[in-house]
């Protein structure tokens, strides 16, 4: 809808699918879908030295999240016996059928968003952004700050952190746990953390100039668009 074009990957083709029938419905010029691995896709986007992008915008797998169950432990009020064990599976479509997957560390994840990433710089344009969408989470009793760790990883391979937003997801259940024994938070929230590739040199004259007349192009576009 705005003139640009677009490279997806991913690994999971049921999105896919669904991405080309929204595209139908829409009546929306499908842009070019990968269905692959990232970590395979990236290395042979920079063997080939085809691509070099303009911006880069992915979501991450949370560690262990698509694994891990939403919450488990017996449930009662005080005084009384426990009812049964809740323990729901995570909705989310798992990113491996390895069996190994499941028992990843959060070193063996950090070590992947590590080399991902390295491929995501080498492939962005100086001066142009990456965006990540991260959540926290929650496991065996203690809270991860993986924007944290996501923004100290990237933070090493040479990404600037501009900011981050904060998203609401309002299909997100509020629920009540650890009453009276241990408090544990309903996550309802995800980041969107907003990274830059600097410029090694400033810009010059030209420069400036021809990325001030491609930002008047992208208005004009926009405002035909609309008309």
């Amino acid at each position: 809808m705005s003139n640009r074009n677009g490279i997806g990957i991913e690994i999971n083709k049921d999105w896919i699918d669904i991405y080309h029938n929204i595209c139908d419905l829409e009546s929306l010029k499908p842009q070019k879908m990968i269905h692959g691995d990232s970590r395979e896709t990236l290395k042979t986007f920079i063997d080939k030295k085809r691509y070099e992008f303009d911006f880069i915008l992915t979501d991450i797998p949370y560690w262990k999240m698509d694994f891990v169950e939403k919450s488990k432990g017996t449930y009662k009020k005080v005084g009384e016996d426990s009812k049964g064990i809740y323990s729901e599976k995570s909705k989310l479509s798992r990113f491996s059928s390895d069996s190994k997957y499941f028992e990843r560390t959060k070193e063996d994840w950090e070590s992947l968003i590590g080399d991902i990433f390295s491929d995501c710089f080498s492939l962005l344009k100086s001066g142009s952004y990456c965006a990540v969408f991260i959540g926290n989470m929650y496991h065996k009793g203690r809270y991860f700050l993986l924007n944290a760790d996501i923004a100290r990883i990237l933070g090493q391979i040479g990404f600037i952190l501009k900011g981050e937003i904060v998203w609401y997801d309002v299909n997100k259940k509020l629920h009540l746990y650890g009453i009276n024994y241990s408090w544990i938070p309903s996550i309802v929230h995800q980041f969107i953390m907003v990274f830059r590739k600097e410029r090694n040199n400033t810009l010059n004259k030209e420069e400036k100039e021809s990325i001030q007349t491609r930002n008047l192009e992208i208005i004009k576009n926009k405002s035909s668009i609309k008309e």
